[in-house]
């Protein structure tokens, strides 16, 4: 590829918002605002699977989808589909569409965009 030239993949990116991260919305950032605030700011799999329940550093989260964007589209902005977990966990559970700890949503507060 030459220099200065955009890869082909990118461009396609750029040009089909069906794959582009639903991260990168506004919309995505107020939900996640929202996420991190209804879990404590605190990762959620090293407190139940592995109990560490003094993992209160809010570096390093990520709000994670449950269920991949991509094969669960309507799911992307659904805070129930939604989990605050650190970068090693997220990392760790890629996008298997599943956890591999019992989890379920507590005091699920309303949330309007």
């Amino acid at each position: 590829m030459a220099s200065g030239t955009t890869c082909s993949c990118k461009i396609k990116a750029k040009r089909d918002p069906e794959k582009k991260h639903p991260g990168t919305t506004t919309r995505f950032r107020k939900l996640r605002k929202h996420i991190l605030h209804r879990d404590g700011y605190q990762c959620q799999r090293c407190i139940i699977k592995f109990k560490i329940f003094d993992h209160t550093t809010m570096e390093n989260l990520e709000v994670h989808h449950i269920k991949s964007w991509r094969d669960f589209k309507a799911l992307a902005y659904e805070p129930s589909n939604l989990i605050t977990i650190c970068r090693y966990c997220n990392l760790d559970l890629g996008n298997s569409n599943k956890l591999d700890f019992d989890w379920e949503v507590k005091g699920v507060e309303p949330y309007s965009l």
